[in-house]
């Protein structure tokens, strides 16, 4: 019984530690959301508009709308120049700039 016993206050530990995890990821989740609008110069966009931006994203994301690929094209694009430009590279400031350049 003492074998039960300590095996159920080794989970009940490590339930707590993974629920201490789970919220220090959101916690760096929330605050890498809050860095890449600050990048995109909308951190100081009114949450009306916010939370129906977020809505859309997640109706989205619900019925696996074909915008998710081209929403997925231009976020890697805008990663892909910031890259560029922190390694000195010579991509253009605006995000829909290289797909022109691209498609040209």
């Amino acid at each position: 019984m003492t074998d039960y016993a300590s095996r159920i206050i080794a989970l009940k530990a490590e339930r707590a530690r993974l629920a201490d995890r789970q919220s220090q990821l959101a916690a760096l989740r929330r605050e890498a959301i809050g860095k890449l609008a600050e990048r995109l110069g909308v951190l100081e966009t009114e949450d009306d508009l916010l939370t129906g931006v977020f809505s859309e994203l997640k109706a989205a994301v619900t019925n696996n709308s074909p915008r998710l690929a081209q929403w997925r094209d231009a976020g890697l694009r805008f990663r892909s120049a910031k890259s560029e430009r922190q390694r000195g590279g010579t991509t253009a400031q605006h995000p829909n700039s290289a797909r022109a350049s691209r498609d040209a």
